[in-house]
């Protein structure tokens, strides 16, 4: 092999690799044998796909589209993967891309993340205010098929403050992560019970999981209206919600705080619940919300 590498001018290390990549099993053992080597070099390079730079200005164009649409650098990845059935570019030089360069530095390109922030973070829950609520029953008696989202019908429910604490409701599938959103008048038991029944009505219903808040306080009349089951989360443990608490941040980037809701209506929040139930989702395979939960229904 060394006498080979010294022929070819190149490291011996090379010549090993090639034999040991490329032999071929004969009747006599194991050689190398020319044709045979070219043969698998041609197949591995028939299934070796080039993955797309990011000085491409087309693939550029692309990714900060689907960027400002809300869509995260995993998101983009997975989609990619899925039309073209192999992989074009990981999410982490997506992420690198907007964090590092100067391209992404420059243009800010962290504010269409759907968080927006500045450095790459890790998430923290809100605290849940405590409130006594007569009736209740914990999530530890919940059915174990909830948890594990092997059925469908069974929802999360959470209200959003905006600006003058003006309430939306909004409303998760677990198993497909679909989203409805509901103006409310008033951050109240009656409000939320009556766009909770009128939104649900009609669709597949097993069980409600909420947290403590007082404007769950008619959770039996919802429970019966809806015939379903209606689950607590522990008190200070929001994220026991978590498909519907992931969401609240998705919608975060179309109403945030600041947000004044006397100026939306309900047509408008509903054009919001159907960008985001057409976004695809990496843990749906990179399927829509709508997609997943269609199927689920027939």
């Amino acid at each position: 092999m060394r006498a080979c590498a010294r022929m070819l001018d190149v490291n011996a290390s090379t010549i090993s690799r090639e034999l040991k990549r490329n032999r071929a099993d004969v009747a006599g053992g194991s050689i190398y044998l020319p044709d045979h080597a070219e043969l698998c070099y041609r197949g591995r390079r028939s299934r070796c796909h080039p993955h797309v730079k990011m000085n491409d200005p087309t693939f550029r164009a692309y990714m900060v589209r689907s960027l400002m649409r809300g869509w995260s650098p995993e998101r983009i990845a997975g989609h990619l993967h899925r039309i073209h059935g192999h992989k074009i570019v990981s999410h982490e030089v997506l992420y690198q891309f907007v964090y590092e360069t100067e391209i992404g530095i420059r243009d800010r390109m962290y504010e269409y993340l759907p968080r927006g922030k500045k450095r790459r973070t890790k998430r923290k829950g809100r605290r849940a205010h405590k409130h006594r609520l007569e009736g209740r029953v914990f999530i530890d008696q919940r059915p174990k098929e909830v948890d594990t989202r092997s059925t469908i019908g069974h929802w999360e429910t959470d209200s959003l403050l905006c600006k003058y604490r003006e309430p939306v409701n909004v409303l998760v599938e677990r198993v497909s992560r679909k989203v409805v959103i509901t103006k409310l008048a008033a951050k109240d038991a009656e409000a939320t019970t009556t766009a909770i029944t009128s939104r649900l009505k009609g669709e597949v219903v097993s069980s409600i999981t909420a947290d403590n808040g007082p404007e769950n306080a008619e959770h039996r009349k919802i429970a019966s209206t809806l015939k379903a089951s209606f689950f607590f989360c522990h008190p200070y443990h929001s994220w026991e919600k978590g498909s519907v608490e992931n969401r609240n941040g998705v919608i975060r980037r179309f109403l945030p705080r600041t947000t004044d809701l006397s100026t939306w209506s309900q047509e408008e929040l509903d054009e919001i619940a159907e960008d985001i139930n057409t976004t695809p989702m990496k843990c749906l395979d990179f399927q829509t919300p709508n997609e997943v939960y269609s199927k689920c229904c027939i």
